[in-house]
């Protein structure tokens, strides 16, 4: 079990000075109010997230509100306005929060500060930790992978580190296993393994998976053994090359060069299969 504690014996000692201990407790919405000179509005985005929060509300997911106490006896929200407002939509009157006394000054340094120096999660961060939950999901997705004797990786890693079968494009898988396409991505993942490509890691990642998937969908192939056939076959590196020099064409200006490569895996593929009729 990977247990852990607060270890700080490696990292070098902080002189700062810390003020004194803010306020902790449970504080009436009612009595919160939002200072737009400096936070943001809600629009569309945070409306939806908002209803979001609600609709999925749990106080194990609810970290506290940080407040700073104005001289009227209200409560300027520095972070957390969108669970606030998601608390209130579920009924709720009072939400744990964190409380300060801070001027305007330090209020607006605070919220720039909470919301520039977040360290925001990756895709490999979130599919572990909504693995190690059980949500719906991530277990697909894992097992679509695991189906091709491959892994999907729970963290990124340096090219150095990254081995053949290891996927780290989470984002593309999920995109796939939500539109319905667990099977075709667990056919082209076993067709690269068995290929003569099933050393190169790119190919379990985006440059395979957007070219070589979409493609067996669209040609309707269900074995993972036209997949190692076409990849035995064809070299998707030149490919790659020339739908390079295609996208430099005045036709093709504005098309991407993941729909591109797509279209021309798709061809190839397409072609593939009528010879081997």
């Amino acid at each position: 079990m990977a247990i852990r504690k607060i270890d700080i014996s490696r990292m070098d000692p902080v002189g700062t000075k810390v003020a004194g201990t803010p306020e902790i407790g449970f504080v009436k919405i009612a009595d919160m109010v939002i200072d737009e000179r400096y936070q943001r509005t809600i629009e569309r985005t945070g409306q939806r997230n908002i209803a979001k929060i609600a609709k999925h509300f749990d106080w194990a997911k609810f970290s506290p509100v940080m407040l700073s106490r104005r001289e009227d006896g209200r409560y300027a929200i520095i972070d957390g306005q969108h669970r606030t407002h998601a608390a209130a939509l579920c009924g709720i009157r009072e939400v744990p929060a964190v409380v300060s006394d801070l001027t305007l000054e330090q209020e607006a340094a605070a919220f720039s500060w909470i919301n520039g120096a977040v360290t925001a999660l990756s895709q490999n961060q979130i599919f572990k930790a909504a693995l190690a939950a059980f949500e719906p999901w991530a277990v697909q997705c894992d097992a679509a992978v695991a189906r091709a004797g491959c892994r999907l990786m729970p963290y990124n890693a340096s090219s150095d580190r990254k081995k053949p079968g290891e996927v780290y494009c989470v984002a593309i898988v999920r995109r796939l296993v939500e539109q319905g396409h667990a099977a075709q991505l667990a056919t082209v993942l076993t067709g690269v393994g068995q290929s003569k490509v099933g050393g190169i890691v790119d190919y379990y990642n985006g440059f395979g998976l957007n070219g070589l998937v979409p493609a067996v969908i669209t040609a309707g192939v269900t074995q993972s053994e036209a997949v190692t056939s076409f990849l035995d076959a064809h070299d998707l590196d030149k490919t790659a090359r020339m739908v390079r020099r295609v996208q430099e064409l005045p036709e093709n200006r504005g098309k991407s060069f993941k729909a591109l490569f797509a279209d021309s895996v798709l061809v190839l593929l397409k072609s593939h299969m009528n010879k081997a009729a």
